[in-house]
C-alpha cells in the first residue's frame, strides 16, 4: 500500500496543501505554488510587562513552548534559533556554517508575547545593503562591484526592555568656582592677574526616577554593534506575538538571560541617575560623591525584532552586514583599501596646502593695495617695508635717521 505523504509542517495552504510563508510588509500568509494568500489575524497592542526580581532572577512571565516549532543549535557558534522548516539542512544566520539538526530542546525559555513582523522585503533588503556598499568611501573597487549576499536570512532577534523606579541615596561634596584677583610685580612693574578658586560645599540628598525601556539585546551571538547602527524599532506599540509571523524565518532563542541582562543594563541606569542628581543639583564640580541605588518595582518585556542577516565573503574573509527589517536601515562591516586611504591623505594635504598658498596671496594683494594708496614716496618704502626689502622706519640706526634733510626727495624703486 502507498504511504500517504505526511503534511507539511508549519502553516499548509488551504487551496493546495503546500507551505505558506509569511510576506513581510503584507500582513498575510503567502503561497508560493498558487500564489494564494491568507491574512494573519494582527492586534498592535502596548507591550506586556512582566515582573522580575534582580536578587533572585524569580520572573512570572509564560514559557515559550510552542507546538511545530523546531530548535536548532548550531555546532560552530552555539547559536540556539526556532523555525518551521521541512529541510533539516539549516545554515546559521550568524556564523554562515551548515549543518543537519533535528533536536528539539527541553530547556523552558520565556516567552515572546509581542513582536515587529518584518516589512521589509528580502529584494529590497539586497538592494539597499548594494547601495551602501557602493557609498563605502574606502572600500576597495572590486569589493563594489561584487559585493552581493551570501545568503540573506530574515531572523528574530531576542530583546528584553526593562522598566524600573529608582530612588537613590547621596552625599559627597559640590564646588562653586570663583575668580579673584590678585596684583603681581614683573620687570618693576605692578600687574592685575586672576585665578579661579573652588569654593566647596557638603551635599546629601535622596532621588527617586522612573526608568522605561531600557533595552539589552539578548543574544550571544548577533553582532550588538551592527544592531545599535541599525536602530530605532519602534517599541511602544508592538504586535501580539503569531508564530505565523515566523513562516519561512528564523527566530532565535535568546542566550543571555534576564539576571545577565538586567546586570548589563544596570549600570547605565544608574549612570543616568547620577548624572541627573549632579546636573540638579547645579554645582560647577563635585568631589566624595558616593550613591546608594534601590531598584523597586522592575518589570521587563520580552519582544522579537526583524532583521536580515547576512555577510559577503571577499578574499577568503567574511564581511557581515545586517538591514533592520522594519525600517530598512543598513550597517555592515567592508574592507579598506590602502591606497584609498593614501589617495585621500594626499587630497587633503594638497587641499590644506592650496588654502595656505590663498591666504598667502590674498595678504600680499591687501599689501599692494595699502602701498598703493598711500602718496608715491610712502607708498615707495611702504611697499618695499611691507614685501621685507627694507626695515621699519623704527628698527633705522639713529645715526642716519638724520643723514636726509627733511623733504629730500626718495629716489623710486
Amino acid at each position: 500500500m502507498d504511504q500517504q505523504p505526511s503534511p507539511p509542517l508549519g502553516f499548509p495552504c488551504k487551496s493546495c496543501g503546500n507551505r505558506m510563508v509569511y510576506s513581510p510588509g503584507s500582513g498575510a500568509l503567502f503561497c508560493p505554488y498558487c500564489k494564494a494568500e491568507e491574512p494573519i489575524p494582527s492586534e498592535e497592542i502596548e507591550a506586556p510587562e512582566y515582573r522580575f526580581d534582580p536578587d533572585s532572577s524569580q520572573a512570572d512571565a509564560p514559557m515559550w513552548e510552542e507546538a511545530g516549532d523546531l530548535s536548532f543549535v548550531c555546532p560552530a557558534c552555539g547559536a540556539e534559533t526556532v523555525q518551521e522548516t521541512l529541510s533539516m539542512t539549516v545554515t546559521c544566520p550568524f556564523c554562515g556554517s551548515q549543518y543537519v539538526n533535528e533536536t528539539k530542546t527541553n530547556v523552558p525559555v520565556i516567552r515572546p508575547e509581542t513582536m515587529i513582523p518584518f516589512s521589509v522585503k528580502k529584494e529590497e533588503a539586497a538592494r539597499r545593503y548594494t547601495e551602501y556598499v557602493r557609498r563605502r568611501l574606502f572600500a576597495p573597487r572590486a569589493f563594489k562591484k561584487s559585493a552581493k549576499s551570501d545568503s540573506m536570512q530574515g531572523v528574530y532577534i531576542p530583546y528584553f526592555t526593562f522598566d524600573s523606579d529608582l530612588a537613590c541615596d547621596y552625599s559627597g561634596r559640590g564646588g562653586r568656582y570663583r575668580t579673584v584677583s590678585y596684583t603681581v610685580e614683573v620687570n618693576g612693574k605692578k600687574q592685575v592677574r586672576t585665578r579661579t578658586v573652588t569654593d566647596w560645599y557638603p551635599i546629601r540628598g535622596h532621588e527617586e526616577r522612573y526608568f522605561d525601556d531600557m533595552p539589552v539585546c539578548a543574544s550571544k551571538n548577533a553582532d550588538t554593534e551592527l544592531l545599535r547602527k541599525i536602530r530605532p524599532f519602534s517599541l511602544k506599540v508592538l504586535h501580539v506575538y503569531n508564530p505565523a509571523y515566523l513562516a519561512g524565518f528564523m527566530a532565535e532563542r535568546y542566550s543571555v538571560g534576564l539576571g545577565d541582562g538586567f546586570a548589563s543594563v544596570r549600570p547605565q541606569i544608574e549612570r543616568d541617575m547620577e548624572s541627573y542628581i549632579r546636573t540638579k543639583a547645579g554645582y560647577d564640580t563635585y568631589s566624595g560623591m558616593t550613591y546608594t541605588h534601590h531598584f523597586r518595582r522592575v518589570r521587563f518585556k520580552h519582544i522579537l525584532l526583524p532583521v536580515w542577516i547576512s555577510s559577503f565573503t571577499y578574499k577568503e574573509k567574511r564581511y557581515p552586514f545586517m538591514v533592520n527589517g522594519e525600517t530598512g536601515k543598513v550597517a555592515g562591516r567592508a574592507p579598506v583599501s590602502p591606497l584609498r586611504v593614501l589617495l585621500a591623505g594626499l587630497c587633503f594635504a594638497a587641499f590644506f596646502a592650496l588654502v595656505i598658498l590663498l591666504i598667502a596671496l590674498v595678504n600680499a594683494v591687501d599689501a599692494a593695495a595699502l602701498a598703493l594708496s598711500a602718496p608715491f614716496s610712502e607708498s615707495t618704502a611702504l611697499f618695499a617695508e611691507t614685501a621685507g626689502l627694507l626695515p621699519a622706519a623704527e628698527e633705522i640706526p639713529k645715526s642716519l635717521s638724520g643723514a636726509f634733510p627733511a623733504g629730500a626727495p626718495v629716489l623710486p624703486l
